[in-house]
């Protein structure tokens, strides 16, 4: 009984010192490990006197703080400060966190200071999350976070960095997780995180992102997750992404790829890949998702444009589980993609315009037998498009379906593309049918155009691909593409406008008999053949 009144007697004076400590007009908690002091949403302009010498963690979000300089006291057993929300102006060159030598968590969101200067983080070498999220940054000097060996993750999302710079990371080498999406980042230059060699995380969502060069992700060795989403990207960056030999998780939807190429995706670890909300994406390339041995789930869809995807689009595939295609703009989808695969899939088909032809019979005789007789799972409730619309796929006789019909040309085959001299243009034509359609392309001459053509200019990208660089004169004209089958025949003609351009040509030094000139703003290549005459 004397033990008991003695402890509620020590834990009475230990609750009142705490009370007499603690500055008014915030509320103090002990804890484990020394007190939690809260002046969150008190509209403070200066930070409180008096914070109890014990205190592990000190919270000043929402408040009307400007400045901190000579306000925060020594706090020798302070883990966590919370100044997010606050108006902080600047921060200085290091006379503000350095008396916090255990300090793990230091959060500055939502402020307005807008460069952070070397130094400013000196002292703090336990730190090992920092958060500087919705802020107004838009310089780093090179080494601010020096000596932070012991950092995990670091936010720098929602601010206005425009280019990222390798030597923020030389002295990082615990660094977990790197948020740095939505920021005003263009371009990802070679060994940006070469240092990084600890990283798991990295997010560069939302930003303006245009290229990546191949170098961008040497040196992440154990980065398992890379966000590239809503960028401005053109085409996947597949050479930089096979450095990263460890990497489960890919997302890189709402970017502006055209078509996914052969080879896009290749030789990746992914077990887990988002490709959707991809407005201009059109098609999907024979062998773009190749070799990839652990590839679990592939979302593919959303993508309001994609009207084909070839029957050969995935090779050496083996583990695939689950593909998302809704919500696209498919008109059929060939049964070999699926046949490639060989664990049961699940397959998503659902608010696509489905023409409910030949091709769709090997649907209709999966949905007939029941989604649990096959190894192909059939989700969501589909209809025809065509020829008959909003007919249940599932109330169709598979028996009532032709096995074989004609080719049908997908997408828009009869137009007229204008390009200039010295530019490349790659033109497209596919069709669905069975048997599977071959295509041919006849030139403006009249000549047939087959994988043995030597002329370096003009060569077939895979089937249905004639690319043609650089654009010639001689050029112009129809370009005619030939889907066919036992059944017949269908036909697309493309035509083909090249306009001049001028050409500048400066003079450099003039003699009697002759005239040297330089030829800017063309590339030369562009004008192999030419002819200058001098009077």
């Amino acid at each position: 009984m004397k033990d008991y009144l003695f402890l509620l007697l020590l834990l009475l004076s230990l609750l009142l010192s705490l009370l007499a400590s603690c500055p008014p007009p915030c509320s103090c908690v002990p804890g484990p490990e020394g007190s939690t002091v809260n002046c969150s949403g008190l509209h403070l302009e200066r930070v409180p006197q008096g914070l109890p010498a014990d205190a592990s963690a000190l919270l000043l979000r929402g408040n009307n703080l400007t400045d901190l300089f000579g306000q925060l006291p020594p706090l020798p057993s302070l883990l966590h400060l919370d100044l997010s929300h606050n108006q902080l102006k600047q921060l200085g060159r290091g006379l503000i966190f350095h008396n916090f030598c255990r300090l793990e968590v230091l959060d500055l969101s939502h402020n307005d200071f807008r460069t952070v200067f070397n130094g400013v983080f000196r002292g703090i070498h336990r730190l090992h999350t920092l958060l500087m999220m919705h802020v107004q940054i838009k310089f780093i000097e090179e080494h601010v976070f020096d000596g932070l060996t012991n950092l995990r993750k670091l936010h720098l999302s929602h601010n206005h960095l425009n280019a990222i710079f390798p030597e923020w990371f030389r002295e990082l080498p615990q660094l977990e997780e790197l948020h740095l999406e939505n920021n005003h980042i263009s371009y990802v230059n070679n060994g940006c995180f070469s240092s990084l060699h600890s990283l798991l995380i990295l997010s560069l969502n939302g930003n303006r992102i245009r290229g990546v060069s191949d170098g961008a992700f040497d040196g992440l060795h154990n980065l398992t997750s890379l966000y590239v989403e809503d960028n401005q990207l053109s085409k996947v960056p597949s050479v930089s992404m096979r450095a990263i030999r460890q990497l489960r998780v890919l997302r890189l939807g709402g970017n502006f790829f055209p078509q996914l190429h052969t080879g896009d995706f290749v030789r990746l670890n992914l077990e887990e890949c988002f490709v959707e909300n991809i407005a201009g994406l059109t098609l999907i390339d024979r062998g773009a998702f190749w070799d990839l041995p652990y590839l679990k789930t592939l979302h593919l869809h959303h993508n309001a444009q994609l009207q084909f995807v070839d029957e050969q689009a995935f090779i050496n595939v083996p583990n695939l589980r689950i593909l998302s295609l809704h919500g696209n703009n498919l008109s059929a989808l060939s049964k070999e993609v699926v046949k490639s695969f060989q664990k049961p899939l699940q397959i998503s088909l659902h608010q696509n315009p489905l023409v409910c032809d030949c091709n769709i019979r090997w649907i209709s005789e999966i949905l007939k037998e029941g989604n649990n007789a096959t190894r192909i799972k059939i989700l969501g409730t589909l209809e025809c498009d065509g020829p008959v619309e909003r007919v249940p796929v599932l109330s169709l006789d598979p028996s009532q379906i032709p096995e074989n019909c004609p080719p049908v040309l997908v997408g828009s085959t009869n137009l007229t593309v204008n390009k200039k001299i010295g530019e490349g243009h790659v033109f497209q034509c596919r069709a669905h049918g069975l048997p599977s359609p071959k295509i041919l392309w006849i030139l403006p001459e009249g000549r047939v155009l087959n994988q043995t053509s030597n002329d370096p200019r003009m060569r077939l990208k895979g089937p249905g691909s004639l690319e043609l660089h650089p654009i010639r004169p001689s050029d112009r004209g129809t370009y005619t593409c030939v889907a066919e089958n036992l059944l017949g025949q269908a036909i697309g003609v493309m035509q083909l406008k090249v306009d001049n351009i001028d050409i500048h040509l400066f003079p450099q030094s003039v003699a009697a008999t002759f005239v040297t000139v330089v030829w800017n703003g063309t590339a030369r290549n562009a004008f192999p053949e030419y002819e200058i005459v001098y009077r």
